[in-house]
């Protein structure tokens, strides 16, 4: 049996990089190979270890360092007041990894601990989640596994650049890096295009690893809220006053009452009419947009699961933003794209609530079967 190694982003308590990650080993795992999560930390993870070939090997601006610094200080104050919900979440996640993810027998706290590893793999496969995208701030380069022997296979599954456009500058970076990779396969089309712009190589376009998994292999792991009245979930990744209006509009008129999953384990909303979830971990996550009748987000793997279990949705773009092509790329490509809703714009009449998945699912389920068989095609059989 094919033994996989998998490099990509998890254990940073964000939903859709732990859903993402979970994702992969379990339907690599059900298609035949034997395939386990390395256990390399994140930068965003609390016990990673900085060192000077860890740091970014793209220039980061002054805002986004700022960005990168001052951020989490400011979440420690703003859920000084939830810790308790803090620690919950915290605990909730844990507990999904212990249940569920396959993980390495030992963690790697820093790049050198990665890079001084001999690994006995099979084969290697970083994806998905943002893994290339060169605005984070720590060094992407172990996201196309140099790390790994030079005899084995070195493939990309649903890796993403975050963004929709890569500066010229960077492109020879990105050209040596990319050429270490065996295969490549890329979340969004988008992506395909910036490869072949940067390295001149092909690429497969293929669905984030959470749509590989069905119904059914999301209610195993799913735990179902106790509410029994019509809900509106709103999962949005930042907040605006134009999404809240419009969750109220919608819920108002579906007599439905609204119930938020929040980003962090916080919350600054003090609105009575709106109930806010602060303490979710994976589990609760899926399990509350799997019993949703309405889905209002601007997250992608808040669309993703939208799509997934067919809750008539919306999803929010923010303004003159340039990384929109995730989610506009994945509606675009299953005929969903009148649910994207620019921030600002009309609010949509009621008759365009409903929400008819018969021609999307068949879009989804055919984009599926080529993301499947470029898997067999770059690992081999199982056996």
């Amino acid at each position: 049996m094919i033994k996989i190694g998998i490099l990509t982003i998890v254990k940073v308590n964000n939903y859709g990089a732990e859903l993402q990650a979970f994702a992969l080993q379990y339907k690599l795992n059900n298609l035949g190979y034997n395939a386990e999560l390395i256990d390399y930390l994140f930068y965003k993870n609390k016990y990673y270890k900085f060192s000077n070939k860890s740091l970014p090997i793209f220039k980061i601006s002054l805002k986004n360092k700022l960005k990168e610094k001052l951020l989490p200080l400011l979440e420690i104050v703003r859920s000084y007041k939830y810790r308790k919900n803090k620690k919950i979440r915290e605990q909730k996640f844990d507990k999904f990894h212990i249940k569920f993810s396959k993980f390495s027998s030992l963690t790697y706290f820093s790049y050198d601990d990665l890079y001084s590893e001999n690994f006995d793999y099979d084969c290697f496969v970083v994806g998905s989640d943002q893994v290339w995208n060169p605005y984070n701030y720590v060094s992407i380069e172990p996201y196309f596994l140099t790390f790994a022997p030079l005899d084995k296979p070195k493939i990309s599954y649903a890796s993403s650049f975050g963004v929709s456009s890569i500066p010229t500058n960077y492109h020879s970076e990105y050209r040596k890096l990319l050429n270490v990779l065996d295969a490549i396969s890329v979340r969004e089309a988008r992506g395909v295009e910036l490869i072949k712009e940067m390295s001149g190589r092909n690429s497969v376009h293929v669905v984030d690893p959470t749509l590989l998994l069905g119904v059914e292999d999301w209610r195993t792991v799913a735990e179902l809220p106790s509410y029994e009245h019509p809900y509106l979930l709103l999962y949005v990744l930042t907040e605006s006053s134009y999404i809240t209006k419009l969750a109220k509009l919608i819920a108002k008129n579906l007599n439905f009452s609204i119930i938020r999953i929040c980003k962090n384990a916080s919350s600054e909303d003090t609105d009575s009419s709106i109930v806010n979830i602060i303490d979710a971990g994976p589990s609760e996550f899926v399990g509350y947009f799997m019993k949703a009748s309405f889905v209002l987000t601007n997250s992608f793997h808040g669309t993703t699961f939208s799509t997934l279990f067919e809750k008539p949705f919306f999803t929010i773009l923010p303004k003159n933003k340039p990384n929109n092509s995730r989610q506009q790329g994945f509606l675009f490509s299953i005929g969903l794209e009148d649910r994207l809703i620019e921030e600002g714009s009309s609010f949509p009449h009621p008759e365009c609530y409903a929400l008819d998945f018969t021609e999307p699912s068949v879009r989804l389920q055919e984009l599926r079967v080529i993301s499947e068989e470029y898997l067999f095609h770059v690992l081999g059989s199982p056996e």
